[in-house]
């Protein structure tokens, strides 16, 4: 099965916190998003934040434009409908990510990594 992976050129990783996002379709092709930035910090301006608090600062500072789920969820597009998201790097999917995941079609949101690829 293939797999397709959404981070645009020019971008690097969440210097707070790597979250990967994989949707398996029902055809088994697997959608990847990261919560990549476009404009990287080396020291985070969430620092000392609790989890769920300054997200606003993740799009003005650093330049991200979605969570790992919203970036799995633009590249899956149909294929969504039906699928698996399989969330790593964090302990739960928000509420915006949630309300994504079901208007895509997500069927079910897995917090840990995703079976092995057939």
């Amino acid at each position: 099965m293939s797999t397709q992976i959404y981070a645009p050129e020019g971008s690097g990783p969440c210097c707070k916190q790597t979250v990967k996002a994989t949707i398996v379709a029902t055809d088994g092709i697997r959608f990847v998003g990261t919560n990549h930035c476009m404009r990287p910090q080396s020291t985070c301006a969430r620092e000392g934040m609790p989890t769920g608090v300054g997200y606003e600062l993740c799009k003005s500072v650093c330049e991200q434009d979605g969570h790992a789920e919203v970036n799995a969820v633009r590249i899956a597009a149909d294929h969504a409908r039906g699928a698996t998201l399989y969330l790593e790097g964090h302990t739960y999917a928000c509420q915006p990510c949630q309300k994504t995941a079901s208007a895509a079609g997500i069927v079910e949101i897995i917090v840990g990594p995703p079976p092995q690829a057939a």
